[in-house]
């Protein structure tokens, strides 16, 4: 048995003789309070709430890309952006990311070229459909066509593209405003 008044150091540890016989402990006291399953289900509710709001501030934040330099309005306004109907769509022969669209334009019709074959792996999905495109950019040939202007597309936070088309149906030639 040891002396009461003793320190303890590390070479005690493990002896079983360091309180006397018949020794009172005291009060018993909880160290930690019981948690009950509604308080548990309330925390794990706060914390889904908490990532699914970090989810989605992150997609509106990291993932749109940034408001590119103002530019005056009148630069905008030579912009000719017009609505067309797809009459023929398909993948341009030896190129992965072309798609050759044959548009009804309102104005006797059109060819365009567009870069998104990759987004749509059925081009023929898209006949009959309405697009927005610019109308007024300077025709260029790619892969042996002429294409007369850019078809408008909204890219997604995945890095896909669609093409933007009016919510209801206009007619072929009419301008964006």
């Amino acid at each position: 048995m040891t002396d009461k008044n003793k320190e303890l150091t590390w070479d005690d540890f493990g002896k079983t003789d360091l309180l006397p016989e018949g020794h009172s402990l005291g009060d018993v006291s909880l160290m930690f309070e019981k948690i009950e399953d509604d308080a548990i289900e309330a925390q794990i509710k706060k914390l889904q709430d908490a990532k699914t709001a970090n989810e989605v501030a992150e997609q509106a934040g990291d993932d749109v890309p940034k408001v590119k330099e103002n530019v005056a309005f009148e630069d905008f306004e030579k912009l000719d952006i017009r609505v067309a109907t797809v009459l023929e769509c398909e993948k341009v022969p030896k190129a992965d990311k072309l798609l050759r669209f044959k548009l009804d334009d309102g104005m006797g019709g059109r060819t365009i070229l567009s870069g998104i074959a990759e987004y749509y792996p059925d081009p023929q999905a898209l006949v009959g459909k309405q697009v927005c495109f610019v109308a007024n950019f300077e025709a260029r040939k790619l892969r042996g066509f002429m294409s007369e202007g850019m078809i408008l597309s909204a890219q997604d936070t995945d890095g896909s593209y669609s093409v933007v088309q009016p919510s209801k149906k206009i007619k072929p030639g009419n301008p964006v405003l």
